[in-house]
């Protein structure tokens, strides 16, 4: 068991975290604390990457397989509706996914390789920024620190409300889906609102595609496959009432249990939008933001979770379809061998984003354990 860290010394960090949470690409002064807390480690190397992030790495004593362990740092701009002493001092962001948590192990996994150096093979911890909106992996990638490090295995959990406290769950293929959010842009010309006939109003368009868009949603549930379209926002014209609105725009949430699956529902429901715009006289263009890509486990990755679970006598949970929220974790592992699991955060715990959701302090020694234990699995 993980005894490098004291709990007290861990909570302490996660509270602290907790208390100074930042937005995606603004993890600044996370970044600043959580280098001065490794700076009193022995690392063999601790570079900023993707601008607010972290990596560390620690060389093993042997050759062997090189592991890439990832956590976030990033919060949310939700209200905290909870008032442990704790509680966030920036007003209207929260860390109510816990990625304080998260942080706080890849700390306590860094502290444990630092003081017993792994007998085989590097590891790497990466403290990533920007989880959330799917920019932190990308940058990482786009930075190419990680291609000359032969990384054999990346692994990554999130804890998850409503599995039982420290249950391990996890699955083989798709454990988190592709997700996008597409943002058609309807454009057409203003007109006197007495004479609507002399503009193009794109009213009818959008209301078209919606409806269209939403016949894509689709559910397989005795093989786990599925589309899922959610309109997110909708904008027509501006609060003139005298004009006949001239652009609007429609926000859709698409995602789907594979990279192939999404980019299909994609290429169809723009296809939709371009008719339209035919049939009005309008003209279309689209936008993506928020990309994650499908997190595919590995057989291999998910067998060394498993084998470390039951090592560490903790319940395993054999996930039958993936989880529906976006991790761009699946960026790493569409690169590389590797898989992400839950760590049950207990069944009375809020759910993720809930104003009232908070990580909860035992389960970090949990994950590190699991950490530690994976590594040298992966060895065999």
């Amino acid at each position: 068991m993980f005894v490098y860290c004291s709990m007290e010394e861990l909570t302490a960090i996660r509270h602290h975290l907790h208390k100074h949470p930042e937005l995606s690409k603004e993890e600044s002064e996370t970044q600043l604390y959580l280098l001065g807390l490794l700076d009193k480690l022995q690392l063999d190397k601790v570079d900023k990457v993707a601008s607010t992030g972290i990596l560390v790495q620690v060389k093993g004593k042997a050759e062997g397989k090189n592991i890439l362990f990832r956590g976030d740092m990033d919060a949310l701009p939700i209200d905290e509706e909870i008032f442990p002493e704790y509680r966030s001092v920036n007003e209207g962001v929260s860390h109510k996914c816990g990625h304080d948590g998260h942080s706080t192990i890849m700390y306590g996994l860094s502290k444990y390789f630092s003081e017993q150096r792994p007998e085989k093979g590097n590891v790497y911890m990466l403290f990533q920024p920007a989880e959330e909106i799917g920019w932190g992996a990308e940058k990482v990638e786009e930075s190419k620190i990680l291609d000359d490090l032969n990384i054999d295995y990346a692994f990554a959990l999130h804890n998850v409300p409503a599995y039982p406290l420290h249950e391990v769950v996890c699955k083989v293929g798709s454990f988190t889906p592709a997700v996008t959010t597409l943002i058609a842009y309807f454009k057409g010309y203003t007109s006197h609102a007495a004479e609507p006939w002399h503009g193009r109003n794109p009213a009818a368009a959008i209301s078209e595609y919606l409806l269209e868009a939403l016949k894509h949603n689709m559910e397989k549930k005795e093989v786990h496959e599925f589309v899922t379209v959610t309109p997110a926002h909708i904008v027509l014209g501006e609060k003139a009432y005298g004009t006949s609105a001239g652009q609007g725009s429609v926000h859709l949430t698409i995602r789907a249990d594979t990279n192939d699956r999404l980019n299909d529902a994609l290429a169809q429901i723009k296809s939709i939008g371009e008719k339209l715009a035919k049939k009005h006289e309008l003209k279309v263009s689209y936008e993506e933001q928020e990309a994650f890509e499908s997190n595919q486990n590995d057989e291999d990755a998910v067998n060394i979770i498993k084998q470390s679970a039951a090592q560490l006598g903790l319940s395993y949970h054999d996930k039958d379809e993936p989880f529906r929220w976006g991790e761009d974790f699946g960026l790493f592992t569409n690169r590389f061998k590797g898989a992400m699991f839950g760590l049950g955060s207990g069944e009375s715990c809020k759910p993720l984003h809930h104003p009232e959701y908070d990580f909860p302090d035992e389960i970090i020694s949990t994950a590190i354990d699991m950490f530690t234990t994976i590594q040298k699995g992966a060895q065999q």
